[in-house]
């Protein structure tokens, strides 16, 4: 793979967001927002909390809540059902030609974007040419697959790749399509030529989809309020909600103070498990937890010492007491035997991981070249967690914890989501650790593998570890790109042992998901027993449905 897209949020995407005052594009929605932008007299509502991202581009998608919003104002050609089961979206059908290097998908009649227009063929082509262009977010799962992508009449769109990539459908539930005229029709002065700003600016405060939900409000920092599409091709549930809305904060009190007050029906998934259990004594609210594929890292800058040393890597994994994680720090989680967690397609591993052992810690540590300096507390190692995730300083705290039996000095650095974006984008601001929560992009292991370890994505906060490694490179390719699921599982398999062998990184626990909801809240997640592992998806809110009490 020889290019690399940086997803740099921090310095591109929250940019764009400077320009978003209030408000949202028009569309064609059968349920209209009040003046102050709340979900007042707006039929069936469903608000939740959030940490928000870039919460409307969907060239720039690229953490949990943008998803959440994305995936309900976009379409694209197919998208994972819960279960990892590809759908239809927009396109009617589809054929692979027998090189599996052709994907021809014909689209449905009669699909309308929010402004009242109809969707064609080209509007995929522009939207997967402007994903590309711009670079950021999904655009590093395609560029280095798909050689041209092409609308030989409104209703066809034919992919082809430069080489077989296995999991292609899959991706193709992160390419969203855009509609062309509208984006057009408001370009800003930018560095793309004729294409200005490809609509970045118009894009951080409107939508110009074709999903379930229309946006028509958005206020910066504070919320977003999407309403039901009326034209939308697709169908909703029965009693799916008219309106939704994400609130941006998960500050415990408010949250509570909300949901007692029947100002909120879902939690957001970032409260501490005290706040989940006083939110569960509310009159009316359920606590449930479902395996959602998002993995706890404690993510490892290998290029800056002491780190650089394999040795330090290794007495750190072994520092983690494990079953206090998923027992007592996060009840509800669950133990991984893996690189990848449990949940993920592939993600089986035939190799052993590391367990707490402070003895074998403490012999690591005295074959490093650091020995002296970290075993006198003269050498400090950082431990960053996120600010907008209070839980994440547990683990902070556990292993700086386990480290002081030996002496060995922890720092532990609380910093907000948008900084641990911008530091890890050079070497040198990168912490030693970062405690993180990840989750694959789209349903399969080689997804997780490919953005934990892959060249294409250090620079990003989904690697930290800097490892630039060819030899990796070409094994994760090489896996990707084999068709019969048995022999890549197998790769997938010879892959995770490298990370684990040489600690890229540590997947201490894959998060239980955590929701408090109100009982009158229909969650398929929670109700069918299953939860997608492709960010955003748990959150399709067409299929929810808000039931009288």
């Amino acid at each position: 793979m020889k290019r690399r897209f940086l997803t740099r949020i921090a310095a591109a995407s929250l940019a764009v967001l400077m320009l978003a005052l209030a408000g949202c594009g028009g569309g064609s929605t059968d349920t209209q927002p009040t003046d102050s932008g709340t979900t007042a007299d707006a039929g069936k509502v469903i608000r939740t909390t959030a940490v928000f991202g870039n919460p409307f581009d969907p060239a720039c998608a690229a953490d949990y809540a943008s998803y959440q919003v994305v995936v309900n104002l976009y379409d694209s050609l197919v998208y994972p059902d819960l279960d990892g089961t590809i759908l239809k979206g927009v396109a009617e059908d589809y054929t692979i030609s027998d090189d599996n290097l052709t994907y021809t998908f014909t689209l449905k009649d009669g699909v309308k974007f929010h402004d009242g227009t109809d969707m064609t063929a080209q509007d995929v082509v522009f939207s997967y040419d402007r994903l590309i262009t711009i670079g950021q977010g999904n655009a590093y799962l395609f560029q280095n697959h798909v050689a041209s992508v092409e609308a030989p009449d409104d209703k066809t769109v034919v992919i082809t790749l430069n080489e077989t990539f296995a999991p292609f459908l899959s991706l193709l539930c992160r390419l969203y399509i855009v509609n062309e005229d509208l984006v057009m029709a408001n370009l800003a002065d930018g560095n793309y030529g004729e294409y200005g700003d490809y609509g970045m600016a118009y894009l951080a405060q409107n939508d110009a989809g074709s999903g379930a939900y229309a946006c028509s409000n958005y206020t910066m920092n504070e919320r977003i309020v999407m309403t039901k599409f009326a034209d939308y091709h697709g169908t909703f549930a029965e009693n799916a909600p008219d309106t939704v809305e994400i609130i941006n904060g998960t500050e415990a009190a408010t949250v509570r103070t909300m949901m007692a007050n029947g100002e909120l029906e879902i939690s957001d998934q970032w409260q501490t498990y005290d706040a989940y259990q006083s939110l569960a004594q509310l009159d009316g609210v359920r606590l449930e937890s479902y395996a959602g594929g998002q993995v706890l890292y404690l993510m490892m800058n290998t290029k800056t010492a002491p780190l650089d040393d394999v040795h330090v890597r290794k007495a750190l994994a072994y520092m983690i007491d494990y079953e206090q994680v998923y027992t007592t720090l996060f009840p509800g989680y669950f133990s991984v035997d893996n690189y990848v967690g449990n949940s993920l397609p592939g993600g089986d591993f035939s190799g052993e991981k590391y367990t707490y052992n402070m003895e074998l810690a403490k012999q690591e540590l005295e074959a490093s070249k650091y020995a002296d300096q970290l075993l006198s507390g003269e050498m400090a190692i950082e431990v960053a967690w996120v600010s907008e995730v209070p839980d994440e300083e547990k683990l902070a705290l556990l292993l700086q914890a386990s480290a002081a039996e030996l002496g060995v000095n922890i720092q532990i650095s609380k910093v907000a989501w948008a900084t641990q974006v911008q530091n890890t984008s050079a070497v040198e601001s990168t912490p030693n650790t970062s405690v993180c929560f990840m989750s694959a992009d789209y349903s399969e292991a080689g997804a997780l593998l490919y953005q934990r370890l892959h060249s294409d994505t250090a620079a990003t906060w989904q690697q930290t570890e800097w490892l630039e490694d060819p030899d990796l490179d070409a094994m994760i390719e090489d896996a990707l790109s084999t068709m019969d699921q048995t022999q890549r599982y197998a790769k997938y398999d010879e892959i995770q042992q490298v990370a684990i062998d040489e600690v890229y990184g540590i997947a201490v626990a894959e998060q239980g998901e955590l929701r408090a909801y109100k009982d009158n809240i229909y969650f398929p997640a929670v109700e069918r027993g299953v939860a997608s592992t492709t960010l955003g998806y748990n959150f399709l809110f067409k299929d929810f449905q808000v039931l009288d009490n």
